[in-house]
This record gives structure tokens, sequence and C-alpha cells, in this order.
């Protein structure tokens, strides 16, 4: 019975590390592209976002158009991540960002909510 519990333990959590990870795959696909509709499904309810030197806490609908904007001046051509660190039920995603009017690097805070990864925090900061 004690190793039927210590499996099903085992297959939650790897499961739900999984989903993290592939969580973490697409948030990073849709900045890499700018696609603002992917990235929205993955805002959390209230986002800090940072954009070059301007800051804001924000709800997902703020921090959609904010995202919007940038990626309208800023057509990324590239992606390139630095590091991706998963802790409990948070992750952070580091990244170079290649756009058609410079490089700037991203900074990604996830935290789990009901088994997907949601963004509660943004930055990207001009190289």
């Amino acid at each position: 019975m004690k190793n039927i519990k210590v499996t099903l333990i085992t297959l939650i959590t790897s499961f739900i590390s999984f989903n993290l990870h592939a969580n973490s795959t697409e948030i990073t696909q849709a900045f890499a592209n700018g696609n603002i509709s992917k990235i929205e499904s993955y805002l959390n309810n209230n986002v800090d976002i940072t954009i070059e030197k301007a800051s804001s806490s924000c709800d997902r609908d703020r921090a959609k158009s904010l995202l919007n904007d940038f990626f309208r001046r800023n057509r990324p051509t590239n992606y390139s991540l630095t590091n991706k660190t998963e802790r409990g039920k948070s992750a952070i995603i580091l990244g170079k960002l290649y756009t058609n009017s410079g490089e700037y690097t991203l900074f990604i805070l996830t935290q789990k909510d009901s088994n997907q990864a949601l963004i509660s925090q943004v930055k990207i900061t001009q190289d």
C-alpha cells in the first residue's frame, strides 16, 4: 500500500512538473513570435509589467494592451533562451528577444494556478 502511495505521488509531481515545462515552452514561443493572443491566454489577472523604463501593475487587459503596443513597434525576428528555472509553483524564464528595432532582455515570472503556469511579471529592457 505504501508503494502505491509513493508511486501515485511521484506520478502527480511528474505530471505537474511536465505541465509547467510545457507551459513555459509555449509562453516562450508566444513571446518569440509576438503572438499576443497566445500570450494573453497565459496572463494572470494581475501582472507587474515593465517595458523599457515604464513600469505598471495592471490587470490582464491593460497588460495585453501594453504588450501589443510593444510588439507593434518591435516585430520579433529571433529569440534566444538564456535561462529557465523552475522551483515549486514558480518559474523564471530569461532570454534575448531580437526585433526589427533592437535587442531586448526578456524576463518572465510565472506561477502555477490550477496546473497551468500564469504570467505574473514581465520585464522587457533594451540592451
